[in-house]
């Protein structure tokens, strides 16, 4: 007896247009390994191209990855998250409540160890963006030939925001929460993607716009099972939010208020929006970014966002040209929905993280180039490769926020 749509084992990929229709032999998991690390090891070295201090892969120097808000985290990994009056008129409230405690908490544990909190800081983020690169590879490139599917790593793994990933800062992490709340969705563990997309929640404020992404993308792909089906997804998806509800409470134990994160969020200046960013370099006025990396910098971030953007947005429409032919493919819409969901939440609250990081939430969508012709990836592949080069420069030397 033939099993039911929701209980097939979504592994399989569907065919594409004019090809067979029997799946390609999967790799094991020996080939993801050395895909993910080869592909971790490209991206760490075009990192660190740019900046002589950085450019041998070998060498673990953590304080070169200690900028900005990364000084933040490091405090609430020794001391809590903390808020206070201030004593300024233009900002009312101090402290770290500002930015979230999962990373930090990552850290902490790492530092039982013996480490540093410096050094546990950039160990947890680069084993997170290998865990989120072959967790990428289980779900989206084992049942593709080897070379293309080491492409298609190299695609997730230097999209736009990629050396926040090797930097303490806790983008890496809530991008191996969220590849591997889509993956276990792709797979039907509901239970799984809640609680993955929950932890993502309590490290990055984007992931909340990803776990939007993704009940949307529950809701579609439930559509034609039926409306208990819908309601049962529709629930599932909302419990990926439910990090919003444990920030409350950690916030309430940790400072005495329970909207502590969002007293802060409301006097953090905020980074630019790619758009004015963009206006500005055209028009030679100068914006936020221009003033602290200058207008080279600039120019490359723009360009940079626009390519993300533009990535973003051609995977739903993929996604939906695919749901018109064939119906819709679970693997392909729920990359596809995240991604353009982190561009509608930074231009919507850009207050929930700057747009150069947090871009990076959007990675997964690459998944809609996965059968594109290879010359055509191999370009994409190398211009966000030289774009996040360029980018690390200003990072290293202190001036990207």
């Amino acid at each position: 007896m033939k099993a039911r749509p929701e209980l097939e084992d979504l592994q399989t990929p569907t065919p594409e247009p004019g090809k067979p229709s029997s799946p390609e032999p999967r790799s094991g998991i020996a080939s993801g390994v050395v895909s993910t690390v080869a592909a971790w090891f490209v991206a760490r070295v075009a990192v660190g191209a740019a900046w002589a201090p950085a450019r041998n892969p070998f060498t673990f120097r953590s304080s070169m990855w200690v900028h900005w808000d990364s000084v933040n985290y490091l405090l609430i990994a020794r001391r809590g998250t903390t808020l206070q009056h201030c004593h300024q008129v233009h900002q009312p409230w101090c402290g770290t409540a500002a930015w979230l405690p999962g990373y930090p908490w990552l850290m902490r544990a790492a530092h039982v160890t013996g480490v540093s909190f410096t050094d546990a800081g950039v160990l947890v983020s680069w084993l997170a963006l290998a865990t989120a690169i072959f967790l990428f590879w289980l779900g989206w490139g084992r049942d593709l030939p080897k070379a293309r599917a080491f492409v298609l790593l190299l695609l997730f793994a230097l999209f736009p925001g990629v050396v926040y990933n090797f930097s303490v800062f806790p983008t890496s992490v809530a991008l191996a929460c969220v590849v591997g709340a889509l993956l276990a969705a792709v797979r039907h563990r509901f239970f799984v993607a809640a609680v993955a997309m929950i932890f993502a929640g309590l490290c990055y404020p984007s992931a909340w716009f990803v776990a939007g992404g993704l009940a949307v993308g529950l809701v579609l792909g439930a559509w034609p099972l039926g409306a208990a089906t819908v309601v049962r997804r529709t629930i599932w998806g909302l419990a990926g939010l439910g990090s919003l509800l444990v920030l409350k409470y950690y916030d309430l134990l940790s400072t005495g208020h329970a909207d502590a994160f969002f007293r802060m969020q409301a006097h953090v200046r905020v980074i630019e929006s790619p758009f004015r960013t963009f206006a500005g370099l055209v028009v030679r006025r100068n914006t936020v970014e221009q003033y602290f990396i200058g207008r080279f910098y600039g120019a490359v971030l723009a360009v940079q966002a626009v390519t993300a953007m533009v990535l973003a947005v051609a995977a739903p429409v993929v996604a939906a040209v695919r749901w018109r032919r064939h119906g819709w493919d679970e693997r392909l819409l729920y990359p596809s929905l995240i991604g353009v969901a982190v561009v509608l939440g930074l231009l919507i609250e850009p207050s929930t993280g700057a747009w150069n990081r947090s871009i990076v939430l959007a990675a997964p969508c690459v998944v809609f180039l996965r059968r594109a012709p290879l010359p055509l990836l191999g370009a994409v592949v190398v211009g966000m490769g030289v774009m996040g080069g360029i980018m690390a420069r200003p990072f290293f030397f202190g001036s990207l926020i």
